[in-house]
């Protein structure tokens, strides 16, 4: 009788192991995974600057930056760039009542992204291009990259600094 009983336990604890390792693998797997994307995508600088996205090809001919302060715009310019994209790129949603949105769009000899810094003075917002990310192997690709960033709604214009 009692060897009857002890088989049903080392059963258990032996499928008890498994499942709290099956866990922590489970466990460790999607940390890993969730703390490489927000490395990815999240910049920011003091002024609340988000990056919420980075593309190979924006249409542009020469660099510009452009400051998005509504719905219409934001719409005009992801139709520019979506015009030989298919299917094309969804724009985000924006509170446009808070946020607003900077566009970097790199010319087409550009094959990097653009670092921004935003400062903000008295008068007006001062975007700055810190540095290139650098790819580390060089191809004939035509591209003009561009990036995308949201930031807090301001009425004050914009002052580029190369």
């Amino acid at each position: 009788m009692k060897k009857f009983m002890k088989e049903p336990i080392k059963e258990d604890l032996k499928m008890f192991k498994y499942f709290i390792c099956f866990f922590l693998l489970v466990v460790v797997q999607l940390n890993s995974c969730k703390s490489i994307a927000q490395s990815n995508l999240q910049d920011s600088n003091d002024m609340g600057m988000e990056l919420i996205l980075n593309e190979n090809y924006s249409g542009f001919e020469q660099e510009e930056y452009i400051l998005i302060k509504n719905q219409k715009q934001l719409n005009a310019f992801y139709g520019k760039i979506n015009r030989t994209r298919k299917p094309g790129l969804t724009p985000p949603i924006i509170d446009f009542t808070t946020e607003m949105i900077l566009v970097w769009c790199g010319d087409s000899s550009a094959s990097n992204y653009a670092s921004l810094e935003l400062n903000e003075n008295d008068d007006f917002l001062q975007v700055q291009k810190i540095n290139s990310k650098k790819s580390k192997d060089k191809s004939n690709l035509v591209v003009s990259p561009f990036s995308i960033y949201k930031l807090p709604f301001s009425s004050k214009d914009l002052k580029i600094e190369k």
